[in-house]
């Protein structure tokens, strides 16, 4: 059996041998591909070290990567979008709420607490770099409706490029498009 460190020719049959004789515009993008899912791979690492575990009562002053709508006048970043409120029931907003998350590309629910309060946890990735954004829906009943706060944030990072407003920007238009029940809120 031949020692490998005695051979010092490389079989171009093997996979260094292929490497280092392929042409440089196959090397590039090879290489650029390699380095960025290493930085995914770091992204991800960071982002499972920084997860916001409950709901926040407000975004932090001044703050450039949060987004809030509620009814209680702690909304920030919200643009003159208007807080959601509906004439449903509690589960019926559950389960369109969560129905949301399930048909998003890149988002899931993490977890669903409450009862007279229910509060959706969920994370959504942006593209490209797959940065997570902790996003929570709370609704509870008032005056027969279901009111709907939602909050969202970037977990890394000072700013979102606009990340947040835009994704609840979506999820406002598509939960006033819902043709809600019409059912009295009771809880």
């Amino acid at each position: 059996m031949e020692n490998f460190r005695e051979s010092d020719e490389m079989s171009e049959d093997s996979m260094l041998g292929k490497w280092k004789s392929a042409p440089p515009y196959v090397k590039w993008p090879a290489a650029v591909i390699a380095g960025w899912l290493v930085l995914i791979l770091l992204i991800q690492l960071m982002n499972s070290m920084s997860a916001t575990l409950s709901m926040p009562t407000e975004c932090d002053e001044d703050s450039m990567n949060c987004f809030r709508l509620a009814h209680d006048g702690t909304s920030y970043a919200s643009g003159d979008l208007v807080a959601l409120k509906f004439n449903a029931t509690l589960e019926e907003a559950q389960n369109v709420v969560e129905t949301w998350f399930d048909e998003g590309l890149l988002s899931s629910v993490v977890s669903v607490e409450g009862e007279e309060m229910i509060v959706i946890h969920g994370v959504d990735h942006t593209e490209f770099w797959f940065f997570a954004d902790d996003v929570f829906i709370s609704m509870e009943c008032n005056e027969n409706q279901v009111e709907l706060t939602l909050h969202s944030q970037s977990r890394l990072g000072k700013g979102d490029l606009g990340e947040n407003l835009r994704r609840m920007t979506g999820f406002h238009a598509d939960m006033t498009t819902v043709e809600w029940s019409g059912s009295a809120c009771e809880g």
